[in-house]
């Protein structure tokens, strides 16, 4: 019973931290360019976070608990897991940096398979590899997109005017890409939480986790999203509305697509990477990468999941030692 009571208390704290973080990302267009107000994001973001989950999010919990790691010896291997993402994404959340949450939560599970021997290098390789190709097609596709916009010229100038005119569908459009982008979180992040829940020997149906575990997803964004969001709407790059569109069409089908490989993927880093393409077209990639926050969010992105897999071993190893 106590051993239920703290799986299901770590894992609902990870679900609020991993929900700010990708709260931040799914709403940053439309928050972005004032389009809508934080509560009305929540609200949205909350809805569709769950419609995805139960749609996609079994073949991500799948991954997590039959492909990454060989096998677990242990059941409370479960709970070692979720302390050390959860100790990860929170450390994320104070830096106001959005972390990937499924990084880290494969960094978790690979720690973990490190102390078992157990560990599926080959997958953890894939899922990296296919992320890297995904956040920079994401940069460069969203790149060229935008050049189709910006600058104004007079090869382009009649299909600005067209948007301008037409700006009220515009602005309902972004909002309805937003929902796309929490949609897409719903089929990726929430097994983040599921799956180690599920290797505590907690006998409950994936599918009712993913449904259960969702909400927290938004309460996150209430809680920590505000600081988040800012960061990557206002410090990078003001946003305008065409590029906020981009953006999330661009980063959400690449997570969708993750999803249906089953795989668990970054779509913090996809979308800041197309954030990315838009500054590199308004600033000059130059400027671009001479952003302080830009480089404080590429060594957060490589030392989170690193250091999340060191704690995952090492909390294994302690407790495993003495207890």
């Amino acid at each position: 019973m106590i051993l239920l009571v703290i799986t299901i208390f770590i894992s609902l704290f990870l679900a609020i931290n991993m929900g700010a973080s990708g709260f931040s990302i799914s709403f940053t267009p439309s928050y972005g360019c004032g389009i809508i107000k934080r509560k009305t994001a929540i609200i949205l973001y909350s809805i569709f976070v769950l419609l995805g989950a139960v749609a996609l999010g079994s073949r991500i919990v799948d991954t997590l608990t039959l492909k990454l790691v060989k096998n677990f010896d242990n059941q409370l291997s479960g709970i070692l897991i979720l302390i050390s993402a959860s100790v990860s994404m929170f450390s994320a959340n104070l830096l106001k940096i959005p972390q990937s949450t499924s990084f880290v939560m494969v960094g978790a599970f690979t720690g973990a398979g490190v102390y078992y021997k157990s560990a599926n290098f080959f997958k953890v390789g894939e899922i990296f590899i296919v992320a890297l190709i995904f956040s920079f097609f994401a940069f460069f596709i969203t790149y060229y997109l935008m050049k189709i916009f910006y600058p104004p010229k007079n090869n382009n100038i009649k299909i600005i005017e067209r948007l301008n005119a037409n700006n009220g569908k515009l602005r309902k459009f972004i909002v309805f890409t937003d929902i796309y982008s929490a949609f897409a979180v719903g089929t990726n992040n929430v097994a983040n939480v599921v799956a180690p829940m599920l290797i505590t020997g907690l006998n409950v149906k994936s599918s009712l986790l993913l449904l259960a575990v969702s909400p927290f997803f938004g309460l996150g964004g209430l809680v920590f999203g505000k600081g988040v969001i800012n960061t990557i709407s206002k410090e990078i790059i003001p946003l305008g509305e065409i590029s906020a569109s981009i953006i999330s069409l661009v980063t959400s089908s690449f997570v969708i697509l993750a999803s249906v490989l089953g795989l668990p993927t970054p779509y913090v880093q996809f979308t800041t990477f197309a954030v990315l393409g838009v500054s590199a077209i308004k600033d000059g990639i130059k400027i671009t990468s001479k952003k302080i926050v830009v480089k404080k969010i590429i060594i957060v992105w490589l030392l989170i999941p690193l250091l999340t897999a060191v704690l995952s071993y090492l909390i294994h190893e302690i407790y495993f030692t003495f207890f």
